[in-house]
């Protein structure tokens, strides 16, 4: 007896250490296979939620492969845009009616009022493609940008040397805007924005699954969103960096790149946060359908839309993908001449996903109508007796009445609950 006592008194002492036992197992909150039963492991596995992230997820790798190779699988031209020039204007005319006419419709011709005036529509990205015609001689003129893309240049070629070769004619092409020296093929572009737009929704997504979809309170909100403008300056810097002066690809306009870059990330960005507070993880996989399964293939990258079947080729400029590639080139080889309706879309895209994401905030932490009451001011109607009072009871101990207006509503970061009330607590800031 007395030596227990004093084993008890020793272990009581907390200056004094207790020896214990160390034993291999798993770690806390892990278990032994042997400790589970067969049956959990097969419920769990068959859960609603497990099949259903089963079935998402092939969904989506489904829809990925059917978008790129529905995409590239028969690249053919539509409605490349030409500019014809001719000895006449009635002539240059009189040709762009029978390209026009071509089956399939591979061009879309207008009529320019000299070799000099389809030379510069080409050079400011007007058009695509200048043709001039020359009846004195045998042989007629393509202008082309390989600015624009490789594929696009190869398949305007194609299509009017068969024009050519028809009337015993052949065609010289001259490059007017051709692709700098290190940018291969015209595709840095693409694969400048693409990383962006990978960037901007990763970013969205990760913090979310991290810190909740939903912020805790307002403030948090804004905090969040300030984050992800410093984020999206920093990549916008990185990425012209390493396209301008690391590997010399996309050189002289760094500052606009850079620019440019910020307002792709933030598109992609504040739209996944939009999505994923509207319908969590849901959304997040929305953002990817869109930006990766959609956007790419349909961003004028490997084909130009001019290639493209639908629909890639009618949704990809308004796309954050298509609209930030064409931005680049157009800033980069152009001048500029096109930029302004490619940023409206890349801003219709952030306005978007700040109207979700504050729709959202606006019914988590302003919007939702919850009962909260004082000491004696349950209303009438209400009164239980038994364990049913307790509870009620017990359940007016935890609510705290809403004070002055710097009280915020305190949203759960999951969103889930069993219920409007249980969603949220009230957070007195004292």
């Amino acid at each position: 007896m007395g030596k227990h006592s004093a084993d008890e008194a020793r272990s009581d002492d907390a200056s004094v250490p207790v020896k214990t036992r160390q034993v291999r197992g798993p770690r806390p909150g892990y278990e032994r296979s042997t400790d589970e039963p067969t049956r959990e492991r097969v419920r769990e596995m068959l859960s609603p939620r497990v099949v259903g992230i089963f079935v998402a997820c092939f969904l989506l790798q489904a829809a990925f492969i059917a978008s790129y190779v529905g995409a590239f699988h028969d690249p053919k031209p539509q409605g490349i845009s030409v500019a014809v020039a001719g000895p006449t204007t009635q002539f240059a005319t009189q040709t762009a009616q029978r390209l026009n006419a071509l089956p399939d419709g591979p061009l879309e011709a207008t009529t320019a009022t000299s070799a000099q005036d389809a030379r510069e529509q080409v050079r400011t990205g007007e058009v695509q493609t200048a043709y001039i015609v020359n009846p004195q001689t045998t042989q007629d003129t393509l202008l082309v940008a390989t600015a624009h893309g490789a594929s696009l240049a190869s398949a305007a070629q194609t299509v009017l040397e068969r024009v050519d070769a028809s009337q015993q004619r052949t065609l010289r092409v001259e490059d007017v805007v051709p692709a700098l020296p290190k940018d291969g093929r015209g595709l840095t572009a693409f694969y400048l924005v693409v990383g962006w737009l990978v960037g901007g929704y990763l970013m969205a997504s990760l913090l979310g699954i991290r810190a909740g979809n939903r912020s805790r309170n307002f403030r948090r909100a804004l905090w969040r969103l300030a984050g992800a403008v410093v984020y999206a300056a920093a990549s916008g810097i990185a990425g012209a960096a390493i396209v301008d002066l690391w590997f010399e690809s996309l050189t002289g306009h760094f500052w606009q790149i850079a620019g440019l870059g910020t307002l792709v990330v933030l598109a992609a960005g504040f739209f996944t946060y939009g999505a994923a507070a509207l319908f969590g993880v849901v959304g997040i996989g929305l953002a990817i359908l869109i930006f990766v399964v959609v956007g790419n293939p349909s961003a004028g990258g490997a084909y130009s839309y001019e290639l493209l079947p639908e629909p890639w080729a009618s949704v990809g400029a308004w796309l954050p993908n298509g609209a930030g590639v064409d931005a680049v080139r157009s800033i980069v080889y152009f001048g500029g001449e096109s930029v302004g309706r490619d940023l409206m879309v890349l801003l219709a895209w952030m306005v978007l996903g700040l109207v979700i994401y504050f729709g959202v905030a606006a019914r988590v932490y302003w919007g939702m109508k919850r009962d909260v009451w004082g000491p004696g001011d349950e209303p009438a109607g209400r009164h239980r007796s038994g364990a049913g009072a307790a509870e009620e009871s017990d359940g007016a101990d935890d609510r705290r009445e809403i004070g002055d207006g710097d009280d915020e509503v305190v949203d759960e970061e999951s969103g889930t609950g069993s219920g409007a009330d249980s969603g949220a607590q009230v957070r007195e800031r004292g």
